[in-house]
């Protein structure tokens, strides 16, 4: 996953050059020029400055691309794909250096602030982040990388998100067990990275985005509920229906739910249930894989291969997800 982040610091543009130009932390064939050459970059920088009269003010911007330390991605292809994303803001003179000197491999682009063709400054706005973070997940996707997932909000979520939030929710109120909702995500062709010791859940896409259950802003599909759900036997328990009827409550002010009001709600009724009443996995993740296609599909269950899952007009209108 690369993920993309603009830089504020206030060194001098020669001292961020030289860091970016370490040899110590990269070699000369991670070392590119955009509209300049990496060698001359401050004296061609400072030279547009002068030529627009634009000297004073923010003199560059510092944009860090870093790639997921499991991303099978070598230095080469980083770079490459380091030199396209600078070529995304036309007009601007930029010197990308990739550093492979930490556990994970990042390109540091150092960007004039001035436009070489206009003379007009760079201004950096939310959508012009949001955009520029679209360009880096479509390389990404261009070479196979997993993406980052773009920053939403309720009322602003994408398309393979609202997918994502409808096809789980669906999911979640058709099974009984953690390893079921696992298994029959992954049989859409979505991954579930749902770890001991890990504060979220984390979905991954049949084409490559990246989401935590917070960015669903459902809390019917929070970590802590859903395994408090569960817990109670999923949609045998007899609180299965107040668990799909329940309301998520937006906070329209910061944009997301703390998934409080549905946490106590199912905790509170588990809290009543004997331990020996509360729900064990029906299956162990070896013999879900045993079940067979046709088992499945009797259950109701619609058996796709991973990667190719594509969910259909029907499963796409369907009505029922509460927020």
């Amino acid at each position: 996953m690369a993920i993309v982040k603009f830089i504020v610091s206030g060194s001098p543009l020669k001292i961020v050059l030289n860091y970016i130009m370490d040899k110590r932390k990269t070699d000369d064939l991670l070392i590119s020029g955009v509209q300049c050459s990496p060698e001359t970059a401050l004296d061609e920088f400072n030279f547009v400055k002068r030529k627009f009269k634009k000297e004073d003010g923010r003199q560059y911007y510092h944009i860090v691309q870093s790639f997921s330390p499991e991303d099978d991605i070598t230095p080469e292809i980083a770079h490459e794909i380091g030199v396209q994303l600078a070529e995304y803001f036309k007009g601007y003179q930029i010197v990308i250096a990739t550093h492979v000197d930490k556990g994970h491999i990042h390109n540091h682009l150092v960007m004039n602030s001035v436009n070489y063709q206009t003379g007009k400054k760079f201004h950096q706005t939310r959508e012009d982040m949001l955009r520029v973070k679209a360009y880096s997940n479509k390389l990404c996707r261009e070479y196979g990388i997993s993406q980052t997932e773009e920053k939403s909000d309720y009322n602003g979520m994408p398309q393979w998100k609202c997918d994502l939030r409808n096809l789980a929710y669906r999911v979640a109120c058709r099974t009984a067990t953690r390893e079921e909702f696992i298994f029959q995500m992954e049989m859409h062709g979505y991954g579930v990275d749902w770890r001991e010791g890990h504060k979220y859940i984390t979905f991954t896409t049949p084409d490559g985005h990246k989401c935590r259950d917070s960015k669903l802003f459902a809390e019917q599909l929070l970590r802590q509920n859903l395994e408090a759900y569960y817990a109670m036997g999923g949609c045998e328990s007899p609180m299965a229906k107040q668990y799909q009827e329940y309301v998520t409550n937006i906070d329209t002010k910061v944009g997301y739910t703390t998934g409080h009001g549905l946490f106590d709600l199912l905790t509170n009724a588990l809290a009543l249930l004997p331990p020996e009443q509360r729900q064990q996995p029906k299956y162990t993740p070896a013999e879900c894989d045993k079940l067979t296609v046709m088992e499945l599909e009797q259950a109701g269950i619609l058996v796709k291969p991973r990667g190719m899952a594509q969910q259909t007009e029907d499963e796409n209108n369907e009505q029922g997800f509460y927020l």
